[in-house]
């Protein structure tokens, strides 16, 4: 879910039951804050207000980690805990703070209570990536990341990356192994934003031939319209290893192998 959307959601108390919320400290501190006064002080009240902030509500429930884990112990008391209803407001609030320290029999609970949720519960996990959950936990939940905050992704310093995607997108080798084309790609292994921006890039472009609507760059706009009769199949293959490259990176795949299957993927 995009950032701004999730807003507006629970602007209009309008909850999910399950979230990831993926990013910085400070974002998901934020976002945190957020969930937690309009789940449980919808009417602005300051007794509840305190509360909250002295973490003695209670319908609020923090879950951290110890020593970079969080034990299976802390989980089966959460369990315990949201099987009673809320004793002040409509619902329950679980925020898991450090979701990455979850280890496979937590993890393994903590599914198992995402499957059987309550109405009346709430669960919030925040993680700096959500690739660092199993993906039977990521399926049940509804992901907001720092990343997506903005509808745009920035392309102005990505010109040398747009010139590379043109030429796979035409079937040319030189995109991946011309040795400048691959010492650029390779320069980008600590940069951030580079796999979700190439994500971007190919969800808009599906988007673009599936309903012809324009888009604002228009570098990336004329790499849309030379490649108008590109195979939408395709790009959805795309997208899916471009989704098990990013899980695969965050497990310390080799990226040099798992840049070259992306493009490889374009390119067949």
């Amino acid at each position: 879910m995009n950032y701004t959307l999730f807003k507006e959601k629970i602007e209009f108390f309008d909850f999910s039951q399950n979230y990831i919320v993926e990013g910085s400290e400070t974002f998901l501190d934020s976002v945190s804050k957020e969930l937690t006064l309009k789940v449980l002080n919808p009417e602005d009240d300051f007794k509840i207000f305190k509360e909250i902030e002295e973490q003695t509500h209670p319908d609020l429930m923090i879950v951290e980690s110890e020593r970079n884990n969080i034990s299976i112990d802390s989980i089966r008391e959460m369990i315990k805990y949201v099987q009673k209803r809320p004793l002040e407001g409509k619902y329950k609030l679980v925020i898991i703070k450090g979701g990455q320290f979850l280890r496979a029999e937590s993890s393994n609970a903590l599914l198992k209570t995402l499957e059987e949720s309550f109405d009346y519960v709430i669960i919030c996990i925040l993680v700096d990536s959500r690739y660092k959950l199993l993906s039977t936990i990521r399926s049940r939940c509804i992901f907001v990341s720092e990343v997506n905050s903005s509808e745009n992704f920035d392309y102005s310093d990505y010109g040398r990356l747009l010139d590379i995607l043109s030429l796979a997108l035409k079937g040319e080798f030189l995109a991946i192994y011309d040795s400048k084309n691959k010492e650029y790609l390779l320069s980008l292994k600590e940069d951030r934003n580079f796999i979700p921006l190439l994500y971007n890039f190919f969800k808009e472009f599906y988007i673009f031939l599936e309903t012809g609507k324009d888009v604002s760059n228009e570098d990336i706009l004329k790499i849309f319209k030379n490649n108008i009769n590109y195979d939408k199949d395709k790009l959805l293959k795309i997208l899916d290893t471009i989704n098990i490259v990013r899980e695969n990176l965050y497990n310390n795949v080799n990226f040099q192998l798992s840049i070259e299957k992306i493009f490889i993927t374009i390119l067949r």
